[in-house]
């Protein structure tokens, strides 16, 4: 049995967010902190990501594999092929050049698309979400199957996403589509739709289309082929920049917390709507960025 860790990575600037914050439907504190804003903090990223695994345990084998989506850093990209073959203490780490498609879900589909002869099982995450928490390999194997007809087991908890362009459909799926799988599994979705589902877009303008296509339908696609989606009980996540700042955010909020947030983003929502309406959301978005640089 092998195991094959992707995780996706590029040299993209990220922007900047200091708390892990709520998000989703139930809300859960995956809107991770970050910090990593160029090639040297996001080299410092990947050793950091390195070195939690080599000082965890797993439960069993795994090999690591950076998927590098280039975004036109030739330092980054010579940084990530030497990385490739050095051996860990349960492993090895692999290196995948590959182009920005999709970002992290292209990344993913690729990442399968090269091993899936080789490994039985995949864990996907990105480069600034770390799982390395003792024996997560071995509790995500128990999970997936415990469960006969588990297709995916989600580190970031379950949600709901209502399609208005489907009626409000609610495409349950994966947050951040982290998480644990099989081969036989993803090779009957690789097979139906040609890759794991992502976009062929990389612009950040289609950022919601992005997600839509890659993030969402990844794991709501394996939903509607039958299998079920789990959601692991512990937490095997830590957002990278808290854990190098020795901050340990709890992963699902007290039911007060989630009230506040949940009356707060019906505020936002009745704004945004405000803002369409008068055609004033232009004027905001220019102030916000170009002015508040947020």
């Amino acid at each position: 049995m092998k195991i094959a860790k992707i995780i996706a990575t590029s040299f993209f600037p990220r922007v900047v967010r200091e708390e892990t914050i709520l998000t989703g439907d139930p809300p859960v504190y995956t809107l991770h902190s970050q910090n990593f804003r160029t090639v040297d903090d996001i080299k410092k990223l990947i050793l950091f990501n390195i070195e939690q695994e080599k000082n965890c345990d797993p439960g069993l084998p795994v090999d690591i594999v950076f998927v590098n989506n280039d975004t036109g850093s030739e330092e980054g990209n010579n940084f990530i092929k030497k990385l490739n073959g050095q051996n860990l203490k349960n492993g090895k780490i692999i290196t995948i050049q590959n182009t920005n498609k999709g970002w992290s879900y292209g990344a993913f589909s690729r990442g399968f698309k090269e091993l899936n002869e080789i490994y039985d099982y995949f864990i996907f995450t990105e480069d600034d979400v770390i799982i390395s928490r003792k024996n997560y390999a071995k509790i995500s194997l128990d999970i997936f199957n415990r469960d006969t007809n588990c297709g995916f087991v989600s580190y970031w908890g379950l949600t709901n996403h209502l399609d208005k362009s489907t009626g409000n459909q609610n495409l349950i799926h994966a947050h951040g589509a982290s998480g644990f799988s099989s081969s036989k599994v993803l090779k009957k979705i690789y097979k139906k739709y040609g890759k794991l589902p992502h976009s062929e877009l990389s612009d950040k303008k289609y950022y919601d289309k992005i997600i839509s296509e890659g993030e969402i339908q990844f794991t709501n696609v394996i939903l509607k082929m039958g299998y079920t989606l789990k959601e692991s009980p512990l937490k095997l996540f830590d957002p990278a920049y808290d854990l190098m700042r020795g901050i340990d955010k709890p992963w699902k909020p007290k039911k007060f917390e989630s009230l506040i947030w949940s009356i707060i983003k019906k505020l936002r929502k009745i704004s945004y709507e405000l803002l369409i309406f008068f055609k004033l959301y232009k004027a905001y978005k220019f102030i916000k960025i170009k002015i508040l640089n947020r």
